[in-house]
Protein backbone atom coordinates (compact mmCIF):
# COMPACT_ATOMS: atom_id res chain seq x y z
CA UNK A 1 0.00 0.00 0.00
CA UNK A 2 2.67 2.45 1.15
CA UNK A 3 4.57 1.59 -2.00
CA UNK A 4 1.54 2.67 -4.13
CA UNK A 5 0.81 5.54 -2.46
CA UNK A 6 4.22 6.63 -3.52
CA UNK A 7 4.01 5.68 -7.12
CA UNK A 8 1.17 7.72 -7.14
CA UNK A 9 2.25 10.71 -5.72
CA UNK A 10 5.35 10.40 -8.10
CA UNK A 11 3.28 9.88 -10.83
CA UNK A 12 1.09 12.77 -9.79
CA UNK A 13 3.92 14.98 -9.98
CA UNK A 14 4.85 13.92 -13.31
CA UNK A 15 1.63 14.88 -14.88
CA UNK A 16 1.86 17.98 -13.46
CA UNK A 17 5.66 18.67 -15.61
CA UNK A 18 3.36 17.12 -18.41
CA UNK A 19 0.67 19.38 -18.37
CA UNK A 20 3.15 22.62 -17.44
CA UNK A 21 5.19 21.61 -20.77
CA UNK A 22 2.25 21.48 -23.08
CA UNK A 23 1.04 24.99 -22.26
CA UNK A 24 5.12 26.29 -23.24
CA UNK A 25 4.65 23.90 -26.68
CA UNK A 26 0.98 25.58 -27.15
CA UNK A 27 2.57 28.89 -26.86
CA UNK A 28 5.36 28.65 -29.07
CA UNK A 29 3.68 26.35 -31.49
CA UNK A 30 1.35 29.13 -32.07
CA UNK A 31 4.08 31.17 -32.29
CA UNK A 32 5.64 29.56 -34.81
CA UNK A 33 3.69 29.17 -38.00
CA UNK A 34 6.55 28.02 -40.31
CA UNK A 35 7.24 25.18 -38.12
CA UNK A 36 10.06 24.65 -36.09
CA UNK A 37 12.69 21.54 -35.53
CA UNK A 38 13.03 19.50 -32.58
CA UNK A 39 16.70 21.14 -32.67
CA UNK A 40 15.07 24.46 -32.52
CA UNK A 41 12.37 23.27 -30.11
CA UNK A 42 14.67 21.95 -27.14
CA UNK A 43 16.75 25.65 -27.78
CA UNK A 44 13.86 27.40 -27.27
CA UNK A 45 13.04 25.45 -24.30
CA UNK A 46 16.49 26.32 -22.67
CA UNK A 47 16.61 29.70 -23.19
CA UNK A 48 14.56 32.90 -22.00
CA UNK A 49 11.56 33.12 -21.38
CA UNK A 50 11.02 29.51 -21.16
CA UNK A 51 14.46 27.94 -19.80
CA UNK A 52 12.41 24.66 -18.60
CA UNK A 53 15.74 23.11 -19.61
CA UNK A 54 19.14 23.96 -18.28
CA UNK A 55 21.41 24.61 -21.39
CA UNK A 56 24.15 21.48 -20.24
CA UNK A 57 21.08 19.08 -19.15
CA UNK A 58 21.13 17.60 -23.12
CA UNK A 59 24.76 16.51 -22.74
CA UNK A 60 24.55 13.28 -20.87
CA UNK A 61 22.95 10.32 -22.88
CA UNK A 62 20.23 9.26 -21.25
CA UNK A 63 19.36 12.62 -20.15
CA UNK A 64 18.69 13.56 -23.73
CA UNK A 65 16.94 10.49 -24.31
CA UNK A 66 14.83 11.27 -21.54
CA UNK A 67 14.18 14.10 -23.06
CA UNK A 68 13.39 13.76 -26.45
CA UNK A 69 10.96 10.88 -24.83
CA UNK A 70 9.09 13.59 -23.17
CA UNK A 71 9.48 16.49 -25.25
CA UNK A 72 8.03 14.04 -27.92
CA UNK A 73 5.46 12.37 -25.44
CA UNK A 74 3.54 15.97 -24.48
CA UNK A 75 3.54 17.17 -28.35
CA UNK A 76 1.64 13.45 -29.13
CA UNK A 77 -0.60 14.35 -26.38
CA UNK A 78 -1.26 17.60 -27.43
CA UNK A 79 -1.65 16.78 -31.16
CA UNK A 80 -4.26 14.20 -30.30
CA UNK A 81 -6.30 16.65 -28.14
CA UNK A 82 -6.03 19.08 -31.42
CA UNK A 83 -6.93 16.13 -33.21
CA UNK A 84 -10.24 14.68 -31.06
CA UNK A 85 -11.73 18.01 -30.55
CA UNK A 86 -10.98 19.04 -34.36
CA UNK A 87 -9.18 22.24 -33.06
CA UNK A 88 -5.80 21.84 -35.44
CA UNK A 89 -3.57 19.30 -37.29
CA UNK A 90 -0.15 18.44 -35.64
CA UNK A 91 2.47 17.31 -37.80
CA UNK A 92 5.09 15.71 -35.97
CA UNK A 93 9.08 14.76 -36.88
CA UNK A 94 12.50 15.44 -36.27
CA UNK A 95 12.45 17.61 -39.11
CA UNK A 96 9.64 19.78 -38.49
CA UNK A 97 6.87 20.30 -36.28
CA UNK A 98 4.37 22.61 -37.15
CA UNK A 99 0.54 23.35 -36.23
CA UNK A 100 -1.76 23.45 -39.18
CA UNK A 101 -5.49 24.20 -39.56
CA UNK A 102 -7.41 21.20 -39.23
CA UNK A 103 -9.21 19.66 -41.91
CA UNK A 104 -12.10 17.65 -42.40
CA UNK A 105 -11.17 15.39 -45.43
CA UNK A 106 -7.92 15.20 -43.56
CA UNK A 107 -9.78 12.99 -40.57
CA UNK A 108 -12.99 11.30 -42.14
CA UNK A 109 -13.78 8.18 -40.60
CA UNK A 110 -10.87 8.76 -37.56
CA UNK A 111 -11.38 11.45 -36.22
CA UNK A 112 -13.30 9.81 -32.75
CA UNK A 113 -10.28 7.43 -32.69
CA UNK A 114 -7.72 7.75 -30.01
CA UNK A 115 -4.16 8.41 -32.39
CA UNK A 116 -2.31 5.32 -30.63
CA UNK A 117 -4.82 3.31 -32.78
CA UNK A 118 -3.12 3.96 -35.82
CA UNK A 119 -0.18 5.53 -35.51
CA UNK A 120 3.07 3.78 -34.57
CA UNK A 121 4.65 6.51 -33.29
CA UNK A 122 2.19 7.89 -31.22
CA UNK A 123 1.77 4.69 -29.51
CA UNK A 124 5.12 4.10 -28.42
CA UNK A 125 5.64 8.20 -27.22
CA UNK A 126 2.18 8.11 -25.82
CA UNK A 127 3.01 4.85 -23.60
CA UNK A 128 5.12 6.37 -20.59
CA UNK A 129 6.89 2.95 -19.60
CA UNK A 130 9.19 3.69 -22.42
CA UNK A 131 10.78 6.34 -20.69
CA UNK A 132 11.63 4.13 -18.30
CA UNK A 133 11.08 0.07 -16.90
CA UNK A 134 11.74 0.59 -13.82
CA UNK A 135 9.65 -0.59 -10.67
CA UNK A 136 7.29 1.47 -8.53
CA UNK A 137 9.78 1.95 -5.72
CA UNK A 138 12.05 3.34 -7.56
CA UNK A 139 9.57 6.00 -9.57
CA UNK A 140 9.82 8.27 -7.30
CA UNK A 141 13.40 9.28 -7.19
CA UNK A 142 14.10 8.53 -11.45
CA UNK A 143 11.46 11.34 -11.76
CA UNK A 144 13.03 13.82 -9.22
CA UNK A 145 16.53 13.18 -10.13
CA UNK A 146 15.51 13.77 -14.00
CA UNK A 147 13.89 17.25 -12.80
CA UNK A 148 17.12 18.01 -10.67
CA UNK A 149 19.22 17.81 -13.97
CA UNK A 150 17.28 19.66 -16.33
CA UNK A 151 16.28 22.36 -13.64
CA UNK A 152 18.20 26.01 -13.98
CA UNK A 153 19.37 27.76 -10.78
CA UNK A 154 18.43 31.12 -10.42
CA UNK A 155 19.57 34.69 -9.05
CA UNK A 156 18.25 36.26 -6.29
CA UNK A 157 16.91 38.82 -8.79
CA UNK A 158 15.08 36.63 -10.94
CA UNK A 159 13.44 34.69 -7.92
CA UNK A 160 11.86 38.24 -6.81
CA UNK A 161 10.70 39.32 -10.38
CA UNK A 162 8.71 35.55 -10.39
CA UNK A 163 7.77 36.68 -7.40
CA UNK A 164 6.45 39.46 -8.30
CA UNK A 165 4.39 38.05 -11.61
CA UNK A 166 3.09 35.28 -9.86
CA UNK A 167 1.72 37.46 -7.75
CA UNK A 168 2.71 36.58 -4.30
CA UNK A 169 5.11 38.17 -2.19
CA UNK A 170 7.53 35.36 -0.94
CA UNK A 171 8.13 32.13 -2.08
CA UNK A 172 5.65 29.61 -1.24
CA UNK A 173 5.41 25.72 -1.12
CA UNK A 174 4.74 23.95 -4.89
CA UNK A 175 1.70 22.32 -3.73
CA UNK A 176 0.04 26.40 -3.29
CA UNK A 177 2.54 27.80 -6.47
CA UNK A 178 0.78 25.20 -8.74
CA UNK A 179 -2.56 26.17 -7.91
CA UNK A 180 -1.54 29.74 -8.27
CA UNK A 181 -0.09 28.58 -11.75
CA UNK A 182 -3.33 27.35 -12.51
CA UNK A 183 -5.47 30.35 -11.41
CA UNK A 184 -3.38 32.68 -13.52
CA UNK A 185 -3.34 30.05 -16.40
CA UNK A 186 -6.86 30.03 -16.54
CA UNK A 187 -7.01 33.61 -17.07
CA UNK A 188 -4.56 34.50 -19.37
CA UNK A 189 -4.13 31.21 -21.21
CA UNK A 190 -3.49 32.62 -25.29
CA UNK A 191 -6.38 29.64 -26.04
CA UNK A 192 -8.52 31.36 -24.09
CA UNK A 193 -7.83 34.45 -24.82
CA UNK A 194 -5.48 35.72 -22.86
CA UNK A 195 -2.17 37.63 -23.78
CA UNK A 196 0.59 35.51 -25.26
CA UNK A 197 3.43 37.46 -23.92
CA UNK A 198 1.83 37.78 -20.29
CA UNK A 199 1.52 33.80 -20.70
CA UNK A 200 5.27 33.42 -21.47
CA UNK A 201 5.97 35.24 -18.30
CA UNK A 202 3.68 33.37 -16.09
CA UNK A 203 5.57 30.28 -17.25
CA UNK A 204 8.88 31.49 -17.09
CA UNK A 205 8.07 32.88 -13.85
CA UNK A 206 6.54 29.55 -11.78
CA UNK A 207 9.22 27.39 -13.70
CA UNK A 208 11.43 29.73 -11.64
CA UNK A 209 9.94 29.67 -8.54
CA UNK A 210 9.22 25.49 -8.59
CA UNK A 211 13.06 24.98 -9.38
CA UNK A 212 13.94 27.19 -6.32
CA UNK A 213 11.57 25.02 -4.36
CA UNK A 214 13.18 21.73 -5.53
CA UNK A 215 17.03 22.75 -5.61
CA UNK A 216 16.04 23.86 -1.49
CA UNK A 217 15.13 20.09 -1.26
Amino acid sequence: MINNLKAHSALSAHEEQITELIDLLTVILNDNVEGITEHELLKLLQQEPYEFFSEDALRDPLILFQTHFLLFHCLYILKQRWHLSQQAKLEISALKIIKQPYALDYDIGVSAKPLAMSDPLAQYYLDWSHFSNTGNEEVEELLNSFWRKVFTPQDDESIQQSLTIMEIDNPIPTVQLKVQYRRLAQLHHPDRGGDSEHFKKICQAFQQLKQYNLLLN
